[in-house]
């Protein structure tokens, strides 16, 4: 046995590889065989919740109390009634991670007692996705162990368990993919998670033995199908509590009985006002997009039935605008005064509530208890202009809100972990947060090749396990996250791991390629981003991205001593450069979209010329020109042929172009161009950068002003249509930091830093944004002064 922990010893740190817990369950896993070397789950083993609970006496309460745990697929955990942990983090399900944790501050002496409500989805998530099952392993399982005193807590078969039957086994809805939560409190066991609890009806845990073909007989984690059990590489999730104010309550006549808790507010809400109606419908209000554990406080009769159904905004008439948005709640009332906290995270800002049962309520309180990954303080930015100033402070909580355990496109509609999208979420947190750790963790979570060599457009979730479809074109946005990592943090080991994956990703492309070294007709579906772009044949926006990914990439490789990389790479960045010019109208002075059957349409849209000049493709002779055409705001339109219906007055019919033939053009394709969504404008204000123009670029950043003149309290996902918060739009906080003030690394990982303000117009401007060394904090006047304070070397420009 090892001894005491040692003093102010980490968690993860202090455990050996090998567990002394044994994987437990409440239940003998629910696999069969298919046949002899095919194992799978049983048509019942699908969101399955159980309890658990070990209790155990102390003489003493211990200084530290390290402890361990991991599930498939998720658990809350708590220690004498406290909630402690919930977790795993999302991963690729052979990587399953666990949580470290230190219970001291949570035991007494005498009696204590841990408690667990694991549940396994068993289908597959916006968060989570099934691992391939094996004899034993794979439909649920939990393991745990605690060093508390001169004893060890480990999870075996001395742990009394039971099925959760509070909870209803539900299946994902709609396109956001999540499962509803479904439970009546009316058969959970009060104070299950207290000490003094009589568990005596329960069973013994379930040890499940890890069997597989080959299987040693080895009874402790790590096993197949999970890996090592590494442990999580994010801090735990915080927030603060947010309660929502009632805003409309009435009683109507209530719509026919429904199983999914939204379809009955839907249909509730569709049924007349009634005063002596038997269902109640109350609408909460946040007053802002909020993400995270939705808590409710409830005082009415036993076997009070709540509806949840949330949305980010209203129709006219008043009903909930989902926008594909599916997230329910359905809980029974236990009768009394009870607080319910939901098991997985959602975001919303409106809550519509169905209420029916035998009283009336006494109290109805909404509250989300927010959970984002860590935003450590000091950094800032300010400046002459206040619109610029509340720019940048939206785009810091428009990236809180999407920044759980990965970078999530939003909160709201679908919460998973996009390959694209992140770039963006990682600039904001390299410029404005000094925890870096989910800036580091995502691109790694990202890098899940199939055997092509492409990477799945969404990880560690639904469309990774269905892989029906990928945007080629997303791989590229995050080599450039890779190539983020490698500037500020200048960490060779972490960034030689994912070179593999960034080669495999620029190879796939060379496939594609031509005798004019240029990409054609790739297959998947090249998105760019959700303007109206054409991208069949050659897409002059997809070549481009495609030559700043191997620029990137040989960048990276000669930093790392590897010639013969570099050489390839720069070999084939060399072909495009020669051939790009094809895509070249020196008449209009614009790089047009695509170019079919060695003709040259006449859409030009900003994005190739954006992504032509953040890959260095533009002549320098020229560069000037094409940037005075992109950012001619008289020629500039906006148009998506999706998003655009996407509104509470649209119909959502745009949609349905994914799988259509991109209409012909409704504008003038002569002097009018599409201008790029949020997400591309990186793109474009690296461009401005690259050609020594970052002086242009606050005042691109004020662009955003349409969102704080609706009253955005986070970006939207466009410019017209989709959510109302997406971490993709929120370019401007980064660039006010790297371009505005001017704070970037002038050596990798600051060894040195560059000072390089380009206020645009402003009168001054002053920040402290985060390095590997702490933070650099830079006051610039449009006089020339400029003050730096620096805990590296510097030069100013």
């Amino acid at each position: 046995m090892r001894g005491s922990p040692p003093e102010g010893g980490a968690a993860g740190q202090f455990f050996a590889p090998t567990w002394r817990g044994r994987w437990i369950w409440f239940e003998a896993p629910r696999i069969a065989l298919r046949a002899f070397t095919e194992p799978e789950l049983e048509s019942s083993a699908h969101d399955r919740y159980g309890m658990l609970r070990r209790a155990f006496h102390l003489d003493s309460a211990p200084e530290t109390a390290p402890a361990r745990v991991t599930a498939d697929s998720r658990y809350v955990l708590w220690v004498n009634g406290a909630e402690v942990s919930r977790g795993p983090v999302r991963s690729n399900p052979r990587l399953l991670t666990y949580d470290p944790l230190d219970l001291a501050p949570h035991l007494r002496v005498g009696e204590n007692v841990i408690a667990i409500l694991v549940r396994f989805y068993g289908n597959p998530t916006p968060w989570w996705m099934p691992v391939p099952v094996t004899y034993s392993l794979g439909a649920g399982s939990m393991a745990f162990e605690s060093a508390i005193g001169d004893q060890w807590i480990v999870s075996d078969a001395t742990w009394r368990a039971t099925p959760a039957t509070a909870w209803t086994p539900a299946a994902p809805h709609g396109m956001g993919g999540s499962i509803p939560e479904i439970v009546d409190a009316r058969l959970l066991p009060e104070r299950w998670t207290q000490p003094g609890f009589d568990d005596s009806g329960w069973a013994n845990a379930f040890e499940i033995t890890p069997l597989h073909v080959g299987a040693h007989g080895a009874p402790n984690p790590p096993s197949a199908p999970y890996g090592p059990l590494l442990p999580r590489p994010v801090p735990p999730l915080q927030g603060d509590l947010r309660r929502a104010h009632l805003a409309a309550h009435v009683r109507v006549a209530g719509g026919s009985d429904e199983p999914h808790p939204v379809s009955q507010v839907e249909t509730d809400e569709r049924s007349p006002e009634d005063p002596a109606g038997p269902v109640e419908l109350l609408t909460f209000d946040f007053g802002e997009v909020v993400s995270g554990l939705l808590e409710v406080e409830i005082d009415a009769p036993a076997g009070t039935r709540f509806d949840l159904s949330a949305a980010e905004s209203l129709l006219a008439d008043g009903g909930l605008c989902r926008l594909s948005q599916e997230t329910g709640v359905r809980y029974t009332a236990r009768g009394g005064d009870e607080t319910f906290r939901a098991f997985d995270p959602i975001g919303t800002r409106y809550l519509r509530v169905a209420a029916r049962g035998p009283g009336p309520l006494e109290v109805f309180y909404v509250n989300v208890l927010e959970r984002h990954r860590p935003r450590a303080p000091g950094a800032f930015f300010e400046c002459s202009d206040p619109l610029l100033a509340r720019i940048y402070e939206t785009g810091l909580r428009t990236v809180d809100l999407c920044a759980h355990d990965a970078y999530i496109d939003c909160p709201t509609r679908e919460q998973r972990a996009w390959t694209g999208d992140a770039v963006v979420h990682q600039m904001v947190d390299l410029a404005a947060n000094p925890d870096w750790s989910l800036a580091r963790r995502h691109p790694v979570l990202t890098a899940s090749p199939r055997s092509d060599g492409m990477l799945p457009m969404a990880v560690a979730c639904d469309f990774e396990l269905a892989d029906q479809s990928f945007i080629p074109d997303w791989p590229l946005h995050w080599i450039r996250s890779v190539h983020n990592l490698y500037r500020w943090t200048g960490d060779r080991e972490l960034v030689s791991s994912l070179m593999g994956s960034a080669e495999g990703v620029l190879r796939w492309f060379t496939s594609y390629t031509r005798d004019d070294g240029l990409l054609h007709d790739v297959s998947g579906w090249v998105l760019i981003d959700w303007s109206s772009v054409y991208t069949t044949g050659a897409s002059s926006a997809l070549n481009a991205l495609w030559a700043r990914g191997l620029r990137d990439f040989a960048e990276m490789s000669e930093w790392l001593g590897d010639a013969g990389r570099a050489g390839w790479s720069r070999g084939l960045y060399g072909t495009v450069e020669a051939s790009f010019d094809t895509f070249w109208d020196p008449d209009r002075g614009v790089y047009v979209d695509h170019v079919v059957g060695g003709v040259r349409q006449r859409a030009a849209a900003q994005h190739g010329g954006a992504a032509a000049l953040a890959a260095g493709l533009v002549p320098r002779e020229r560069a000037d020109r094409v940037a005075e055409r992109l950012l001619d705001r008289s020629r500039l339109i906006r148009r998506s042929w999706v998003m655009d219906t996407v509104t509470p007055e649209g119909d959502s019919s745009g949609f349905a172009g994914l799988i259509a033939p991109r209409p012909d053009p409704d504008w003038d394709v002569e002097e009018q161009m599409v201008e790029a969504q949020p997400f591309f404008r990186y793109v474009l204000h690296d461009g401005l950068a690259a050609i020594g123009r970052a002086d242009l670029i606050a005042d691109a950043c004020r662009d955003w002003s349409v969102f704080v003149d609706r009253g955005e309290t986070s970006w939207p996902e466009c410019w017209v249509g989709g959510t109302h918060c997406h971490g993709w739009s929120s370019t401007p906080t980064r660039d006010l930091v790297w371009f505005t003030l001017g704070i970037t690394p002038a050596e990798p990982g600051f060894a040195r830093a560059r000072i390089a303000p380009r206020l645009g117009g402003l009168e001054w401007a002053r920040g402290a944004a985060p390095t590997p060394h702490g933070l650099i904090t830079v006051e610039a006047h449009s006089d020339g002064r400029v003050v730096v304070d620096s805990p590296v070397p510097y030069v100013v420009e």
